[in-house]
């Protein structure tokens, strides 16, 4: 019974999936880019990104949680700054890991 509630699940999960992948190219010709529907599609998927890091950031899980909240701040606070600086996201995330993971080290050797 256990198999076939996960089975279920993963068949839901894909057609829940393809269903709206499916409709965004039935739709992709009908809809403008710059209307108000894409803006507030934009806004909801933005939200959404917000959302989870908050969630990651406030509340982590697995190796995260070893990270102090200082710490991933930090990290989050200077791939920011480097975003605003440089426009350039993948140095921004280099940078922003990089003075994660900096800060972990320093506090793990000053204890």
């Amino acid at each position: 019974m256990v198999e076939i509630k996960a089975w279920l699940g993963l068949f839901l999960a894909f057609c829940a999936t393809f269903s709206w992948r499916f409709l965004g190219v039935v739709l992709a010709d009908r809809i403008s880019s710059t209307g108000l529907l894409m803006s507030w599609i934009n806004a909801v998927a933005y939200s959404m990104v917000a959302g989870v890091l908050m969630l990651v950031l406030v509340n982590p899980t697995g190796i995260l949680i070893t990270a102090s909240l200082s710490a991933r701040l930090l990290g989050l606070f200077a791939g920011v700054f480097v975003i605003c600086l440089s426009r350039k996201i993948p140095l921004s995330i280099a940078i922003g890991i990089g003075i994660g993971v900096f800060v972990v080290i320093a506090r793990l050797e000053s204890n």
